[in-house]
């Protein structure tokens, strides 16, 4: 169980780096070629798969987390948290699989010269109302979820407490789709 947990700081790690990438990435409405270029290049790509590796890395931690607090009197809440992080994980990384794979295929589409792919360019930069639902639905059970670890956490007597406190911020704002608000999710899964 107690290297299992060492995936929860890793998880943020890996969902904290690709920023990096994403945050350079041109606006597809006004520069559909440079957003192109931006996903299908090395970093691009590399920065969406260390994403998806980090909610993997991000759910076995929390299945570690459980394993633990199954042990405890706390382990009702425990359940309830890992069922609704998985499924949040599980719609996180549909999500994000679909960005991953389907923006850089319009992309390269684009760059081959068919502009007609531009306005799927622009929904697959976070412009789909269905992405962002996806997106919201996500958000909204990983804060249940996270509540509940914390919960668990917190009545289970072997941990400290502080501990759950964190996780309730770590594992919501990881999910955020403002950087600021993800890098200081991703820095609460580290610590």
């Amino acid at each position: 169980v107690r290297p299992g947990i060492y995936a929860l700081p890793a998880a943020g790690i890996l969902t904290l780096a690709p920023w990096i990438f994403i945050l350079r990435q041109p606006d597809a409405k006004t520069d559909p070629e440079g957003f192109a270029r931006a996903v299908t290049s090395s970093g691009g790509l590399i920065g969406g798969y260390m994403y998806m590796v980090g909610f993997t890395c991000l759910l076995v931690g929390l299945f570690a987390l459980y394993g633990y607090l199954a042990r405890t009197g706390a382990s009702g809440w425990a359940a309830a948290g890992l069922l609704a992080t998985m499924v949040v994980i599980a719609i996180t990384l549909m999500t994000l699989g679909t960005l991953v794979v389907a923006a850089p295929v319009l992309a390269d589409a684009y760059l081959a010269g068919d502009h007609g792919v531009s306005s799927g360019l622009v929904l697959m930069s976070g412009e789909s109302w269905r992405i962002m639902k996806s997106i919201e639905v996500a958000a909204d059970l990983s804060l249940i979820g996270s509540v509940a670890f914390a919960v668990a956490v917190w009545k289970s007597g072997t941990l400290p407490k502080v501990a759950g406190i964190l996780l309730v911020p770590g594992i919501f704002a990881s999910m955020s789709q403002s950087p600021i608000v993800a890098w200081a999710g991703a820095a609460l899964l580290i610590i």
